[in-house]
This record gives C-alpha cells, structure tokens and sequence, in this order.
C-alpha cells in the first residue's frame, strides 16, 4: 500500500474506507500512483477539512461512498448493454433521487469521499484552487450552481469576495451545504437558495465567477443553463465548468460522448475558452478511457467576452 504517512489526513480517509471495503485497496494504489508532493500537500488540506466535517460519522460517510460506488456500477451495466444513460427527464431523477432526502444524504457523503480516492475529481478540485479561484478579482461576486458537499464554497470563502450565492434543486442537498459550512466555521454571508438553474429568473452582468461542477449532465437542457450563467455573468467573468463524459450515474441525463464534442458545446453558449483539461477514470490513460468508453471529466475554463 501506498505510504501516505506525511500526509494524516489522507492516511485517515483511506484507512476508514478500506475498513469498511478492503476489496478496494488496488483502485486506491492506482489513484495515487505518480502523485506530486505539492498535489499530495493539497489533497491533505482538503481531506483535512473533510474529516472535520464528517466527525465522528466517518465511517458512515465510507459506507456510503461504497454504497454509492454500487450505484454507479448498476448504471455502468445498463450503459455499457444499451449505449445511453437510464434516466432521460429531470422529472424522472428528481422522482427517484433529487425528492428522496435518506438516497441525498447518502449519495452527498458518497461524493465527499469521491473527492479524496477518485483521481479525476482530486484533480479537479486541485484545478478549481489553483487556476481558477486566483483569478477571481478582489471584491469579486461569486455564483455557485449545486454546491453539495460545500467544499467549493468553503475554499471560495477564504478569499477576499464580495457577494456569494449558491442555487440547488434539492432541500436535502442545501442541508448537507449549510452543515458543513458550519462544522468549517465558515461566518461569512452566503445565500443558498432553492434553485433550478434552468428557470432561474434572469440575472444580468451581476457576478466576476461562476461555478457549476458535476450538474450539467443532470438536466435535459445543459445549454440553456449555460446560457443562464452567461447571461448573469459580468463581460470578462470567467466560468468553471466540470462535467464527465461516457459516465453513469443514478441522476445522470445528458451524455456526451466525447472531450472536443462538450468544448464545442460550451463554445456554443458563447463562451471563450481560457483552459481545458480531460481527466481520465483512474488507472486509464485518456487515450483508452475514449477507445472504451469510459468517464472522462471535462474541465473548461471560460471567459464571457468583453
């Protein structure tokens, strides 16, 4: 096993999980095989801030990240037999996950812990930190779509930011955010609505920053939330996109099957891109994650014209 001694956090999380799933020690050597000590570093400054908000429910929270792991395989299957998601509404995930609190709870705790042990969202993250948040200008206004587990929102709060808001679908979801800034300490003002961004009423040239990670694929018009946040971004804001490709889920709608295929979407929407980086499922290069069909995380970048 990898030895993660210098950096406790890590150490602990990863103990936790393989305490309740041994079986997955091998995913877990391949997911930091290769790890930079300044990656590392950063990837034990949030697992630390994880493990405050977990307390003394870790081992809960590893549970349902199995559990949810389990989930995701059941939908792999139905993906790799009929070529598409299962669930094609938003009617039909707000029905079986979004309205359901117990399978939102578990499913939030599940993507806490995915942060840590899963390669492309460690890496995401770590790009939300290093390339995008410095970029915010001082003072700037800050728009969040489906803040989840908060740690965006935590990091974001650290800095020196005007107005902070944050939309989601889900009550339980919106529990899960405020709890968790709470347990960080976080004293700041951030208003944490319940929001469909698809029929959000208009904002126009109001924030410097917009988030949305991990939602487009969950509705059935990912332009037109796009279009929303461009529309409610200032000329020269910038935003931070991250969907996956070719990547099942319970909740998951909108596929897209291929990298160049979403940068040309959200081109499309009429932003510029800034950056954009495509990380591979863990233990695949992204050569073989497209030849197979395999998730793929997407992050863009973006730039609203001036």
């Amino acid at each position: 096993m990898i030895d993660l001694a210098a950096f406790p956090h890590l150490q602990t999380v990863v103990a936790q999980v393989l305490s309740v799933w041994p079986e997955h020690e091998s995913y877990i050597e391949a997911r930091f095989e290769g790890d930079g000590h300044d990656f590392l570093q950063r990837a034990d400054e949030f697992a630390a801030l994880a493990v405050t908000n977990m307390g003394s429910d870790i081992r809960r929270y590893c549970e349902d990240y199995r559990w949810m792991c389990e989930e995701f395989l059941n939908e792999d299957v139905f993906f790799v037999r009929h070529g598409r998601y299962r669930l094609q509404t938003f009617a039909e995930a707000y029905e079986q996950v979004y309205s359901n609190a117990d399978y939102m709870a578990r499913y939030v705790h599940g993507i806490l812990i995915s942060q840590i042990i899963w390669r492309p969202h460690a890496l995401a993250f770590d790009l939300f930190r290093t390339e995008f948040l410095p970029g915010i200008p001082e003072g700037g206004n800050y728009l969040e779509v489906g803040p989840g587990h908060g740690l965006f929102l935590y990091f974001a709060s650290q800095r020196p930011l005007g107005k902070m808001e944050a939309w989601d679908v889900s009550q339980s979801s919106i529990a899960e955010t405020r709890s968790a800034l709470n347990h960080l300490g976080v004293v700041r003002e951030i208003t944490i609505v319940e929001q469909d961004v698809l029929v959000a009423p208009e904002r126009s040239n109001e924030f410097d920053a917009a988030v949305i990670s991990e939602v487009l694929e969950h509705l059935e018009r990912p332009d037109a939330a796009l279009r929303s946040l461009y529309s409610a971004l200032k000329p020269g804001g910038r935003i931070f996109i991250n969907a996956p490709i070719n990547s099942p889920a319970p909740d998951h709608i909108y596929l897209w099957r291929d990298p160049e295929e979403f940068t040309s979407f959200v081109e499309g929407q009429g932003f510029e891109i800034e950056s954009k980086h495509f990380l591979p499922v863990t233990g695949h290069s992204l050569e073989r994650a497209l030849r197979r069909k395999l998730s793929v995380s997407c992050i863009v970048i973006g730039r609203k014209p001036e």
